[in-house]
Parts: structure tokens; sequence; C-alpha cells
């Protein structure tokens, strides 16, 4: 199965991307994880983690259940979980889920109880029942208070890390690098990007552009919207390493690094660990200017941490083997 999306010259000048991780897109990605055994190298801990606290209690538990059953590891769930406009925070998107439109609703809810197992409850929502609707929105707080919110510092950095990496392409060669970029899960073949899908499928972008949104919890394949007629969205996979979930003696180990070399540093530094970095790079990728990048860079350079290498008119940094020894240490 495989999903097709054709592009026109217009769509290629129309590329967006998400600026950072969106909490719906999470909350969605990861219950799928929840439902199956997919990466049990990468995800396995928090997974072990996740289930024990979510079973632990009868207001999370029923919270899990209910989204599980409203999200499913399916070839369909409801659009409507995943607001097209994206949202940075919750409490943003799950009120963009509450004010979705009957219609929408009701159209998205008979399609779930067409392709899974009905719940009593699918017709109180089907029709947009007010307290129904406030109590989908408390489950979905529940949920990622539980099982996202406590990674949310490790989730944000790595969706930095790729969102580097994607601005690096598109700044050297345009759209097209951009998507070519997205290999091995996408396959860009001027003008389709062609990916592997739960159901075969082909979206005419037709000058509307393209969306893309970095996903930690989204695991093999990208994802998209079921509705073609909605804004033209694909979440990929950003590949997290194993071992992301590390034991809270690794994590105090990891805080005595952040005191020794100061937060920001330790950043930077970790991000080189993965790969090597522009300083406009590490500046994006931080939300600082290239200016304070460049002061940090020559601390963690003065200490034998990182090397830095001029390339045109761009610097390269780099973890030393004395850096990587430092992060595998902390």
């Amino acid at each position: 199965m495989r999903l097709r999306i054709h592009f026109t010259p217009d769509d290629l000048l129309r590329i967006r991307m998400a600026d950072a991780p969106d909490p719906m897109w999470e909350i969605v990605n990861s219950l799928h994880l929840l439902q199956n055994t997919q990466g049990r190298l990468v995800f396995g801990e928090w997974r072990r983690g996740s289930t024990r606290y979510l079973d632990g209690d009868g207001t999370t538990r029923w919270a899990w259940r209910m989204l599980t059953a409203l999200s499913p590891c399916a070839s369909y769930f409801p659009d409507f979980l995943t607001p097209a406009d994206g949202h940075r925070d919750l409490e943003s998107g799950v009120e963009a889920v509450l004010g979705t439109p009957i219609a929408r609703l009701r159209d998205e809810m008979d399609l779930l109880a067409s392709t899974s197992r009905p719940q009593p409850w699918f017709g109180a929502l089907a029709r947009g029942d007010q307290p129904f609707l406030r109590v989908v929105g408390d489950a979905l707080r529940h949920y990622y208070r539980s099982a996202i919110e406590p990674h949310w510092q490790a989730i944000q950095s790595t969706v930095r890390a790729d969102l580097a990496t994607r601005t690096r392409a598109l700044m050297h060669g345009g759209g097209e690098a951009l998507l070519d970029s997205l290999a091995p899960f996408a396959r860009w073949q001027t003008p389709v990007l062609e990916m592997n899908y739960p159901v075969d499928q082909d979206l005419h972008l037709d000058g509307r552009g393209l969306r893309l949104v970095p996903s930690f919890f989204c695991w093999r394949h990208p994802v998209s919207f079921a509705d073609p007629g909605l804004p033209p969205v694909i979440v990929y996979p950003v590949g997290p390493e194993p071992g992301w979930d590390t034991p809270d003696d690794q994590d105090s180990a990891a805080r005595a690094l952040a005191a020794l070399v100061g937060p920001t540093r330790a950043w930077i530094l970790e991000l080189l660990a993965e790969r090597s970095a522009t300083t406009t790079d590490l500046a994006r990728a931080a939300g600082v200017s290239p200016a304070t990048v460049s002061k940090h860079a020559a601390v963690l350079r003065d200490a034998a941490l990182i090397s830095s290498r001029s390339e045109g008119r761009h610097v390269l940094h780099t973890a030393t083997m004395l850096g990587l020894t430092l992060l595998r240490q902390s």
C-alpha cells in the first residue's frame, strides 16, 4: 500500500514546516504505539512505564481505554482528533477538538463505527453532546499529562534536531531537496512524493501546498489525514535513539552535566553528539541567536568538547571524542 502525493510547481513553493512538536499528533501516535508491539528497542521502556501508570487508577485507566477506542491502531481514526491548523500547546489543541462542527463529528464517528468496534458512547459524540465532549477533553488532558508530558523535553529536543536537518536541506536545495531529505521513509521522484501507507491513496495538492509535521511517537511510516479535502499534511517519524527514556540515575547525571557546563551548552553538546551542525542550525534548534551559539561553542571548544571548522560561509561544529565520552558518562 502506498500514499502518492502529487505536486505542482506552486506546491513546491508552498511547503511549510511545523516549528515544534504538535501535542495532538503526539497523543494519537503514542496511543497507537501502546496498542501494538512495534519499536520495542526504541519505545519498549516508555511503553512498559506508561502502561503500568495508565493502568494504575480508575480515572487514568478509563481515559486510556476511551482514547484507544476513539483512536484505534488501524487504517482509520477520526481526523478531528488532530486539528488541521496544528497547535504548539495542549489546551489550544483540545479546544480545537471540542470545537469540531457537529456535521464533521457525525461523519467521522459514523466512519469509525463502520471500521472498528462501536462503543455505546459513539452516538453521544457523533451528536456533538457538549457534556460528553468535555469528557473527551478531560480524557485527552489526563492522558497527555500521564504519558506525554513527562517526556516533553526529550520530544522537543528530538524534533528540534530533525528540524535543523530539514531547514538545512531547504536552504541549500529548495523544496525538492527538502522532500528528498525525507528518505528513507519517503521517496521523492518529481513530481510525486511516495511512501508506505496503511491504504492505497493518491493525494493531489492542486496548489494547496503541504505542511510537514515531525513526530516523536510516529513509527515506521508517515501519517496523513483520511479526508483529502482537509489542508494537506504529512506527519513523519523523527526516530528517537534507543535509550532516550533514561532511568532516574542517568537523569541525575544529565542534570549534573547541565550544572557543570550550563543547560544551553549541555543541550548543544547533546545535539552535536547526534550530528554535526552549523552555527545557524544550532541557533534555530536552540531558539537563540547565532552570536549566542558562537559564544557557547567557544567555551565548549576551549574545553576540547567540540571542534569547529569553516565550510564556505559557515562554521561546522562536531563533538570530539572527549565530548562524546563525557556525554556517555552522563
